[in-house]
């Protein structure tokens, strides 16, 4: 089998068999490549898959914070997020559902996608129980509201009662009573909204005892009054019975939100162990498909090796044995023994490099035969050269001599026709700066007429600025108007009541000393509003004045904008100008220097010239000396053509 292979690849050109080898070589490093290809794009999705559970553990996160901080702030925004966490997370375990194929990792991502369900139920389920606590609250504010009024209306008409009694020490009892009533009222109150606010065991306590309080002096005061005012405080007894109960009631819906927002708290570290327990299996299955991989590439890589260890020997056996035959040839030949012939089997390229080697043996024969020959011919040729070489000699020295002159009139030419491009360029370039320096000035130009139109801009905008200023004064001189009629108004008011508290005598002193101080302020406030008035009217003023200013620096401004314009359009002209300059130099130093060109390949084709005859005259003279030597080396020849052996 072997040797017919290595026959078979005797036949095959070294083209076939080199692209055999290497075709071999490449086939097993795709194969190796394919290998390490898949094992990466294995470990590459097992990567994805884990940088997308790592997604839904921050997800998770996210989802845990959004629900901490809608607990302390419980707004519908916070709400709104918390719901948007909830369907991120669902869309991301639905998109590992779809990309993952693992039973396992498809139980924990189904049991995770219940856990979210069940999550949005609670939370669901915690929104109305909030909303039905707010409303709770509400209605505890209300009905305490409620009892207040009843008890003020109570308190009204007993205090009424003791103004129109002569003997009123009951009345006075029965008012401090309904005082007290309504006071511990107002700190059951307190602490309900101490209670519904911070949701403390102890805030709760104090709020149901205040209530009871409450009740209790209600109760007592009915039992030690009869008067038909009291009768007024049934409903304020009922009001605070309800109050109570609506109490409790809010006790339990924020016992049921406690435990939601428990069940919830479970419910978000039961995601994050199963998406730890998602991580931890993706892992382990990563590093069993790596294991897999690289004993698979190994596999691969020992084969390739081996299969290529072997193609290499092969293709070495099949070149280097007949080159060696070759070189046993040529080496003959150098020799000079060209009586042997090569046997020939191969058809491959080292096999036509064979036969070009036997072939080469039989020419060398012929040829040396030849040389013989003609080496008594090159003697007779090489007397006649010798002759012709001297007259050319000659001729060639003669030429040489011309040809320096034209060149030395030539060099002359070339450095005038370099200076005047020189000057040329050199105009040029100071017209180019010019240029430049004229188009500089003509930007800062541009720039001075746009900052200057900018400025007038900012001065219109400052003079309607002023306008409004004014308008906005003239407004507030109505409103100093209106603050100085309700100042008159109220210092007549406070006289009114100081006169009722002097009609009142004793009971009255501390209305009067209250009304002294309501004028006081009155006249106070008066005289602040007269100083306001002199303050805007002096602002009218000066916002006049200034107004006055702005339109007379607009005008300015709008002048240096028309004189800049003109400075821009006269360096716009004198760029122009010195654009043609530019171009009419740029044509002379163009010219120049095409003369100078032409010059310089004048005088360079005239040097060269003269090298040329130079070089004529020396390969004269080496050809005289070489036909002497060339008489001498067809002897020489002769000597060495005896060496080969032909037969």
């Amino acid at each position: 089998m072997f040797r017919w292979i290595n026959h078979s690849l005797d036949n095959m050109s070294v083209k076939l068999k080199l692209s055999l080898g290497f075709g071999l070589v490449l086939l097993l490093t795709l194969a190796i490549t394919l290998t390490g290809w898949h094992g990466l794009d294995t470990m590459i999705e097992r990567s994805e898959s884990l940088s997308s559970i790592g997604q839904l553990s921050n997800l998770t996160k996210d989802l845990r914070a959004e629900r901490i901080i809608f607990r302390e702030e419980n707004t519908q925004e916070n709400a709104n997020r918390v719901v948007e966490r909830l369907n991120e997370l669902e869309a991301q375990l639905a998109t590992l559902r779809r990309e993952t194929d693992d039973a396992k990792s498809i139980a924990l991502l189904t049991e995770q996608s219940q856990i979210v369900s069940r999550m949005e139920k609670a939370f669901a389920d915690l929104g109305l129980d909030r909303k039905a606590r707010d409303q709770s609250r509400i209605e505890l504010d209300q009905q305490s509201e409620q009892a207040v009024k009843a008890v003020a209306q109570v308190e009204s008409e007993v205090l009424k009662a003791v103004s129109q009694e002569q003997d009123n020490s009951e009345r006075l009892d029965e008012f401090t009573n309904i005082s007290q009533l309504k006071q511990q009222i107002q700190i059951a109150r307190y602490q309900v909204q101490a209670y519904t606010f911070t949701n403390k065991e102890a805030d709760e306590s104090a709020a149901i005892a205040a209530i009871d309080e409450a009740l209790k002096e209600v109760q007592q005061i009915a039992q030690e009054q009869a008067d038909e005012n009291i009768q007024g405080l049934i409903p304020a007894s009922e009001t605070l019975q309800r109050y109570r109960e609506q109490l409790t009631r809010f006790k339990d819906i924020q016992v049921k939100v406690e435990v939601l927002q428990e069940n919830m708290e479970d419910l978000g570290d039961k995601m994050l162990d199963l998406v730890a327990r998602l991580i931890s299996l993706q892992s382990t299955q990563r590093d069993v498909e790596a294991a897999g991989s690289r004993t698979l590439l190994t596999s691969v890589a020992g084969l390739a090796l081996l299969i290529g260890l072997l193609a290499a020997w092969v293709m070495t056996q099949q070149i280097t044995l007949p080159l060696q035959q070759t070189l046993v040839a040529a080496g003959r030949i150098a020799k000079g023994n060209l009586s042997k012939d090569l046997d020939i089997q191969r058809q491959d390229e080292m096999g036509q490099l064979q036969d070009s080697m036997q072939t080469m043996t039989s020419s060398l024969r012929h040829l040396v035969s030849g040389i013989g020959d003609g080496v008594t011919q090159i003697a007779s040729a090489a007397e006649q050269l010798s002759a012709v070489t001297e007259q050319t000699c000659v001729g060639v020295n003669s030429q040489k001599d011309e040809t320096d002159q034209v060149a030395t009139a030539m060099n002359q030419m070339t450095a005038t026709v370099q200076e005047i491009a020189r000057n040329a360029q050199e105009a040029s370039q100071a017209a180019v700066t010019a240029d430049q320096q004229a188009r500089d000035g003509d930007k800062v130009v541009s720039q001075a007429i746009s900052q200057i139109e900018q400025l007038a801009s900012e001065v219109a905008n400052s003079t309607q600025a002023m306008n409004r200023l004014k308008l906005e004064s003239g407004k507030i001189v109505g409103v100093l108007d209106v603050i100085k009629s309700v100042s008159q108004q109220t210092n007549l008011l406070a006289l009114n009541a100081a006169i009722e508290a002097a009609r009142a005598g004793e009971a009255g002193r501390g209305f009067a000393v209250v009304a002294d101080e309501v004028r006081g302020l009155a006249q106070r406030t008066q005289e602040s509003t007269e100083e306001i008035e002199e303050l805007i009217a002096a602002l009218q003023s000066g916002t006049q004045q200034v107004a006055t200013t702005l339109d007379n620096s607009r005008s300015l401004t709008d002048s240096s904008v028309e004189l800049s314009r003109r400075a821009g359009c006269a360096l716009e002209q004198i760029t122009r100008t010195v654009a043609t300059i530019q171009d009419m130099n740029q044509q002379i130093a163009t010219a120049s220097e095409e003369q100078s060109n032409v010059a310089e390949q004048i005088n360079s084709n005239v040097l060269r010239v003269r090298d040329i005859s130079e070089q004529t005259a020396a390969a004269s003279d080496e050809t005289a000396a070489s036909s002497v030597e060339l008489a001498r080396l067809g002897t020489h020849l002769r000597e060495l053509v005896g060496k080969f052996r032909v037969n």
